[in-house]
């Protein structure tokens, strides 16, 4: 195959399809060095993270077409994603973040004498480096942020349902959420229903899953009650 030069920078044109087949390899290299990087543990079984990822990515793609919401949740929906940040819609902003919430996990990797393998702190090292793909996706200062952000908290939501399974405290927790988070809560939702779909935790653990999937439904049709 020849790989073709093509600019990542208008993030419509990117899909899971032209990741997969490598569109971006000369404008996006640093995407597909997560190719040397493997997870292993419940949710991701010898996983490649360049799979993973490109699998979150189609993965995000099935939850913006909204099958799940009834007709005027899928509304408020479109509306709030259609907002502008900066000089970005919110939908934009939570594709660049989606694409660059891994980007670390090639400097990250630890592994264990038991064969486990993750990437602990990649989370805050993304994020400080969303910075240097501000101008490749065309973000101006109030974007930028708002990417930083969620690439920083990605892994906080997964937290978040630790603690609402094991305590059964289901709106104490999405309280100290949005305290926490703020103004990103729904688009952390959003990619953590796409993180889901992209890792193999409904194989290891299908109860698991399901209960995450099911919090976040209701977390997510929750604060739609609250978009103006």
């Amino acid at each position: 195959m020849t790989y073709q030069n093509v600019r990542v920078d208008n993030i419509s044109r990117v899909t899971s399809k032209s990741l997969r087949d490598k569109v971006f390899l000369a404008s996006f290299p640093e995407y597909y060095d997560l190719v040397s990087v493997t997870e292993n543990g419940p949710w991701h079984s010898n996983q490649n993270v360049l799979d993973h990822v490109i699998g979150v990515y189609a993965g995000l793609e099935k939850v913006l077409r909204f099958n799940d919401l009834k007709i005027g949740q899928k509304d408020t929906l479109k509306r709030y994603l259609s907002g502008v940040v900066g000089n970005q819609t919110r939908q934009n902003i939570l594709k660049v973040a989606t694409l660059l919430h891994d980007i670390a996990k090639s400097d990250t990797l630890v592994k264990s004498p038991d064969g486990t393998a993750w990437c602990p702190g990649h989370e805050l090292i993304a994020a400080g480096r969303v910075k240097n793909f501000a101008e490749r996706f065309h973000l101006d200062t109030k974007s930028e942020s708002y990417v930083e952000r969620m690439v920083r908290y990605h892994g906080f939501i997964s937290e978040i349902l630790n603690l609402i399974i094991a305590n059964q405290d289901n709106e104490k927790y999405l309280r100290i959420f949005k305290e926490t988070v703020k103004d990103i809560a729904i688009e952390l939702i959003l990619l953590m229903q796409a993180d889901l779909q992209g890792c193999d935790l409904e194989k290891s653990d299908r109860k698991g899953y399901n209960d995450r999937i099911a919090l976040l439904d209701w977390m997510l049709k929750t604060l739609l009650k609250e978009v103006n």
